[in-house]
């Protein structure tokens, strides 16, 4: 695939007032080309001018080779890719906020559209309610829903009717997951004394509501967390009386009422342990987090609750309220301030979630990939960064920016590490291989070993300066056989018309001697959507129709192949 390359334009207008929730062309989206100095004065500093930057995704030429047992997929870009933190921007402000800080959540869906809320209390005019933006994947705003709380004052975020999310709404300190049947998980407590769940089904309605978990669990200020396992197993985790990590959970979605006794994971009668986070990963293992003392302490449980990593100090000190996101390869991105009242810096680290530590501890050096590092300093007043990660482990991230109090200005700021450029190879048995490209520039490429035979599905992402993220897709068999090597074998020419279509489309393609033709059609995660023909065919030229009306948009790949050969031809759906 190959486009226009365009040149980055900069166009900085200065303004003397921003009014909240100002509108232009780019709604919504201010940016600030670097961090501010401490010197700055903060009122200043969060009245910043707009910038818009060149918004196209980087765009990919790809092709494939294999030598022996290898594929190496090539990767041409029409700009350079980059890896790492990008410029910040503003998503939300407030020049006089009546509160002491800002309640900022982020989640994503299936699209890797990117949820931001924040809490609309304030003293001086109390209310439940929340302004939500939806952001494209580069943190530019392309939706918002302001003083909202939430479809039917529910807290959820409806992507559409079979993928909700659930971005932990803010104006209820009510903690939630979503399982594979789409029902969303509340957990919050009454006070601090007891651990309460409601479930909702995928509309909303509640399914279990207000049930007491744990009782007498001292769940201080409501730090009760919720994360659901690949076999549907509900895990929370809490601290008790401010030393003790426990946890609970139930094996039928909590619709029994029935729930394990709680377990204590880590106790300390001289420390503080608080602020316990918890994410379960493909495998079932159940990974934890909390602040001890003012340090970042990590746990692994295998699914059994046999401890794997104990608990394990990642760093000296300066902690508070570390958040974490874990991606589809297991590992986990933590972000944290190093203060309740705000600092200068914002930190972030990478654990490999992978590893098994045989129930002991694990030093800082073993666990990180990536080791902790300030990503956001020399800014004053930066506290409770939030994070969440995409399909192609780039990390986005919020945080508050403004003087710690009431009646200061105050600021939601958004941040994105772009990912390394990556492949996201779905094999023939739908199973999921990730490979890192490596390379400059504009030229990078990834050599795997394919584990089977068939059809493989490489998603090549990659992102550029500005934060925006690329990705197409590459479909070929194993052992290849691509359209170069088609001359005189029994399949060639294929071709799709019209394309892109909205309903009946044809394809068309020559066969070298008579034989039998197999037609599918698969979706673009190789998955087999129909077969349209699986017949004997004359040589010569021959077509068959796809009636493709009932299709949701997007690209879908037709492969015909006679005997030990094939090819594919790739066709986009549009809607009408």
């Amino acid at each position: 695939m190959s486009a226009k390359q365009s040149s980055i334009i900069l166009i900085i207008t200065f303004i003397f007032a921003l009014p909240l929730f100002a509108h232009s062309s780019d709604p919504a989206v201010y940016e600030h080309t670097g961090v501010i100095n401490a010197s700055e004065n903060i009122t200043e500093s969060l009245i910043y001018p707009p910038v818009v930057l060149d918004q196209k995704a980087p765009t990919f030429t790809v092709s494939h080779t294999e030598n022996g047992d290898d594929v190496t997929i090539n990767v041409t870009s029409n700009e350079d890719l980059f890896g790492g933190w990008v410029t910040w921007k503003g998503i939300w402000s407030n020049p006089n906020w009546d509160y002491w800080w800002l309640n900022t959540r982020i989640a994503s869906d299936a699209d890797n559209n990117i949820y931001a809320a924040v809490k609309l209390y304030e003293y001086s005019n109390p209310s439940d309610n929340f302004d939500m933006f939806v952001l494209e994947n580069n943190g530019n705003v392309s939706e918002e829903f302001l003083d909202w709380n939430g479809p039917g004052s529910n807290p959820l975020i409806v992507n559409n009717p079979d993928a909700n999310i659930y971005i932990e709404q803010p104006t209820l300190d009510r903690e939630g997951a979503v399982d594979a049947d789409n029902n969303t998980y509340l957990i919050y407590t009454n006070g601090g004394t007891n651990i309460i769940l409601t479930k909702l089904d995928p509309d909303g309605t509640p399914l279990i509501s207000g049930l007491n978990i744990v009782v007498g669990a001292n769940a201080w200020t409501n730090e009760a967390r919720v994360d659901i396992a690949p076999d549907d197993r509900i895990y929370v985790v809490w601290s008790d009386n401010l030393h003790d990590i426990q946890y609970v959970y139930s094996d039928d979605g909590g619709d029994s009422g029935t729930w394990s006794m709680p377990t204590s994971i880590c106790y300390n009668a001289s420390d503080q342990l608080c602020k316990p986070q918890i994410s379960c990963d493909t495998n079932g293992n159940v990974h934890v987090i909390w602040q001890h003392s003012s340090m970042l302490a990590y746990m692994k449980l295998l699914p059994d609750g046999t401890v794997s990593i104990d608990e394990s100090i990642l760093t000296s000190g300066g902690v508070w309220a570390p958040m974490m996101s874990i991606d589809d390869q297991n590992n986990l991105n933590i972000v944290w301030g190093t203060g309740s009242s705000g600092s200068n810096s914002v930190y972030y680290t990478k654990i490999n979630g992978n590893l098994f530590g045989g129930g002991a501890s694990m030093s800082d050096d073993e666990l990180s990939i990536v080791q902790e590092a300030a990503f956001v300093t020399n800014t004053q007043g930066v506290r409770y960064a939030k994070c969440i990660t995409d399909d192609y482990l780039n990390v986005h991230a919020v945080y508050e920016q403004g003087e710690y109090g009431r009646h200061h200005p105050k600021a939601m700021n958004y941040i994105k590490m772009n990912g390394v450029p990556l492949l996201r190879i779905v094999c023939p048995d739908d199973s999921l291989l990730f490979v890192e490209m490596t390379g400059s520039g504009t030229d990078w490429e990834a050599t795997f070993t394919p584990p089977m035979n068939g059809i493989y599905s490489a998603g090549v992402s990659g992102s550029d300066a500005g934060g925006n993220t690329g990705t197409d897709t590459y479909v070929f068999e194993y052992p290849g056989t691509g359209i170069e090597s088609h001359s005189g074998l029994p399949v060639s020419g294929i071709s799709c018309s019209p394309n892109p279509c909205s309903g009946l489309t044809s394809f068309s393609y020559s066969l070298f001697e008579t034989g039998n033709v197999i037609v599918d059609i698969y979706d673009i995660r190789g998955c087999l959507i129909e077969t349209l023909l699986n017949e004997e065919q004359q040589a010569g030229l021959n077509s068959i129709n796809w009636d493709a009306s009932n299709m949701n948009p997007g690209i879908y790949l037709c492969r015909i192949s006679s005997g030990t050969v094939s090819d594919t031809m790739r066709c986009v759906i549009v809607a009408d």
